[in-house]
């Protein structure tokens, strides 16, 4: 076991930080409160005395942004959001021909894939945030960025395919 299994209670950093700890440390340093910005050292109590927001002592990162996970998320909640809608759509035209036009089925098929491997990403990504959160910053944002872009050239492929078939 690593040494971070194995430490007794007493060793680790407590759940929530005693008023105090948050006492000594506003003594001597200036902190804006999260919410409205108001310099709190000096403060006494766990609240801001300008917004009444509570406030505690803890432990950040400022790698630990969510901006590039969340748009790589958000690349694939759309994609999927759209398989579907444009997906149900499809239904219509399959029962129509019978399943007879290549076309249609074509992309029903493209859709439902498509759809099933946006919420397979997802998946991974959720699975994966802490991976995510350990590349640097800008390594983040490329990777965010060249999923969003795979995803809409994916999705552009198969209307480019869907249209050169109903040609």
């Amino acid at each position: 076991m690593d040494k971070a299994h194995t430490e007794s209670d007493r060793d680790r950093l407590p759940r929530n930080p005693s008023p105090e700890l948050l006492r000594d440390y506003l003594a001597s340093h200036d902190a804006p409160c999260p919410v409205c910005g108001y310099n709190l050292r000096g403060v006494v109590l766990a609240a801001c005395p300008e917004c009444n927001a509570p406030i505690e002592l803890s432990v950040g990162s400022s790698q630990a942004r969510l901006g590039a996970w969340l748009f790589a998320m958000l690349a694939f909640a759309m994609a999927l959001g759209f398989d579907l809608v444009i997906g149900m759509l499809m239904v219509v035209p399959v029962f129509i021909t019978g399943g007879e036009d290549g076309a249609i089925l074509y992309l029903g098929g493209s859709l439902v894939t498509m759809a099933l491997a946006s919420i397979g990403m997802l998946w991974v990504l959720i699975a994966n945030k802490r991976g995510w959160l350990r590349r640097d910053w800008r390594g983040q944002v490329k990777l965010a960025w060249g999923i969003f872009v795979g995803v809409f050239l994916v999705h552009l492929a198969v209307g480019v395919g869907f249209l050169l078939m109903t040609l």
